[in-house]
């Protein structure tokens, strides 16, 4: 049947019991002027942070006789503690709440919003396991029983997004999201029933003369470090701007050089203002300025820049192919965008 009490009820409920808790322990001080309030937490799953040993033991004492005044219980084995003692995981100490033992994450590491947590603290080993999760998972979509059309659809709107979550969410390096699209197109080179020496451009370029409406994972991967840079350096939150934390995508690519790179091309559009597209007349077509622009707005423009980059490179490698090129100077043909109604009908 589920729970049937109101999550705004019960939101209201546990702020309640949160703001009571917030007295037993001061700020987590980050250096700087800057510090974080000891409790934080969203709907019923909460983070104790304190600078000291001794406030965290009152914090989780004060909580748990709290949760026991609204006749609600902690649950210790999915709780998880760390404790860092200058710059090192200090597996020595330990936190009880409820008269149980919490377990350390070097013990029993946690899965918090799909990403994992341990001891080690660092991502060297996730971006070799995304690319065993995406080996995997193309294998199995090959083994089904589905045509060629629905194993691509599965891999787009299923595999893809899967896969994108971690590679946001982690470290991983931007070398290891070119191997995992190289086996993605090599599976959709077979689903499509093209020839294996197909280039990726007349795949994802958005500008070709039959545009396919496919994604491609690299490109959304650093869309989505370049969103995620543009909203941490424009946020709000006091503690986000004073830390600033870094985006680390290797050697390869690095998204804080691309986003400048954005930034600077928008504004060299905007002082050389709005020309004439194509063959269309001039002021045909309406053009933002980046002045003018804020917020959502200009995090739109960074992103699409980004892709109009991946275009312009997609651009060059199919002109410096002689045969799979010839259609850049197809003048007369007329454009065609193929939709996934149109790709259904396919028979694969």
């Amino acid at each position: 049947m589920g729970c049937t009490i109101s999550q705004i009820l019960f939101v209201m409920a546990m702020e309640v019991i949160l703001k009571a808790a917030e007295g037993s322990a001061g700020p987590a001080n980050l250096g700087g002027g800057c510090s974080m309030p000891p409790l934080k937490a969203f709907m019923d799953d909460t983070n104790v942070i304190c600078s000291k040993e001794d406030e965290t033991r009152r914090m989780l004492t004060r909580l748990d006789v709290l949760m026991s005044w609204g006749r609600m219980d902690f649950k210790p084995m999915k709780c998880r503690s760390l404790s860092i003692r200058k710059g090192k995981v200090d597996e020595a100490t330990t936190f009880t709440v409820a008269e149980q033992q919490i377990p350390t994450v070097s013990q029993e590491p946690v899965k918090s919003l799909g990403r994992w947590y341990d001891s080690s603290m660092k991502d060297t080993r996730r971006g070799a396991e995304t690319l065993e999760l995406a080996s995997e998972s193309l294998l199995a979509i090959n083994k089904c029983g589905l045509q060629g059309k629905f194993k691509i659809w599965c891999l787009q709107f299923m595999l893809i997004p899967k896969l994108l979550w971690p590679l946001l969410v982690y470290d991983i390096c931007s070398s290891t999201v070119e191997a995992i699209e190289a086996k993605i197109n090599k599976y959709t080179r077979k689903w499509l029933g093209v020839p294996p020496g197909l280039s990726d451009v007349a795949m994802y370029w958005r500008k070709a003369k039959l545009k396919l409406p496919m994604k491609s994972i690299l490109e959304e991967y650093k869309c989505g470090k370049a969103r995620l840079l543009t909203m941490l350096e424009e946020s709000d939150d006091p503690v986000v701007k004073t830390v600033q934390p870094s985006l680390k995508t290797g050697r390869k690519w690095k998204v804080t050089e691309a986003v400048d790179e954005a930034k600077e091309c928008l504004k060299m559009k905007e002082v050389i203002g709005q020309t004439q597209t194509d063959r269309k007349g001039l002021g045909s077509t309406t053009a933002k300025w980046w002045s003018k622009t804020e917020g959502k707005e200009k995090r739109d423009m960074i992103i699409d820049q980004i892709r109009n980059k991946e275009d312009s490179t997609r651009v060059q490698k199919a002109v410096q192919q002689p045969q799979q090129g010839q259609w850049t100077n197809w003048d007369t043909a007329i454009q065609r965008s193929l939709t996934w109604n149109d790709i259904c009908t396919w028979r694969l």
